[in-house]
């Protein structure tokens, strides 16, 4: 059996080991969409590496004469931002299947992982779909959650998704070889819910709104890949990249900064507040002790307006 995988990130790479590892027929269709979080260059060194044969992709138009020339039986997508014209797909014997960092149909679109941690999901999903022209909505083939630790970040969660998905594929790919029926599960349209890539509104903290338990769920979600949660002081933006609750209420109005004992501390609504541990500055990573030598002082506030 010949499998077809098209990616334009590193998140397919534990996929590609696997398969590659059980002499699957594995072949790469590698998308040019920027930003990217790996270069042609070393996908095609590891697919080299591993005598995977590799395409890279110029237009994205190249992917269905690349899968009429190559023929796979099945094909899998694990981080392609293109829409694909399903009609176009013509010739795929086993199916064609979307790999989707997010419960389904409750979190669709292209960053689940952001929105699960934004949200404080109690538990974070994967699935995998049949792949339609309707994004993220075909039928779910196999689907996985795991519980939302404290410790769970962005980069966190996608790294251990990467390595979540080869269960499904493998799971997927056995039931083929053996010729059994796969299970479709329809999703239900009226629990459907489509979130957009996330804007700079999504990710700056309001503190007149945002208690400390949504702050601390949208520092999650935005580490690494945004260096942290955004907030506004002193006329420049400052980003968060870790902080914990603090044992003791604060009586400032949301959003006033305490520095005190080598602490850096902000009030939050209902009395609440945060003790930051790490900020980001002009992408440098500052622990709270030295907040005072980057100008920060008792009694300043941040702001909410963008």
């Amino acid at each position: 059996m010949k499998v077809g995988i098209v990616s334009n990130s590193k998140i397919c790479l534990p996929l590609l080991s696997y398969l590659s590892s059980i002499k699957a027929g594995v072949m790469l269709y590698f998308g040019s969409s920027l930003p990217g979080d790996v270069s042609v260059n070393e996908m095609a060194g590891f697919c080299r590496k591993n005598n995977i044969p590799f395409y890279a992709e110029v237009d994205k138009k190249e992917l269905y004469s690349w899968q009429q020339i190559n023929e796979p039986d099945v094909i899998f997508i694990s981080g392609y931002a293109h829409k694909i014209a399903v009609k176009e797909l013509s010739g795929v014997p086993k199916g064609m299947f979307n790999i989707h960092f997010g419960r389904l149909p409750h979190y669709r679109g292209p960053s689940p992982v952001f929105w699960q941690l934004k949200n404080g999901e109690a538990q974070l999903g994967l699935a995998i779909h049949q792949l339609t022209d309707k994004l993220d909505s075909g039928a779910v083939v196999w689907e996985q959650n795991i519980k939302n630790e404290e410790y769970h970040t962005y980069s966190y969660i996608n790294q251990a998704f990467s390595q979540l998905q080869v269960q499904g594929v493998s799971q997927i790919l056995t039931t083929l070889y053996n010729r059994q029926t796969i299970t479709y599960k329809i999703q239900a349209e009226t629990e459907a819910r489509y979130y957009k890539k996330p804007q700079l509104a999504d990710v700056m903290i309001n503190w007149d709104t945002m208690d400390a338990k949504g702050i601390l769920n949208l520092i999650k979600a935005c580490t690494a890949w945004n260096n942290g949660a955004s907030a506004l002081i002193n006329g420049y933006e400052l980003k968060i990249l870790d902080a914990e609750a603090a044992s003791t209420e604060a009586d400032n109005i949301p959003g006033t900064i305490t520095i005190a004992n080598n602490k850096f501390t902000v009030a939050c609504i209902n009395k609440q507040a945060l003790n930051i541990n790490y900020f980001n500055i002009n992408n440098t990573c500052i622990p709270a002790r030295h907040a005072g030598f980057y100008g920060l002082k008792t009694g300043q506030k941040f702001i909410n307006k963008i």
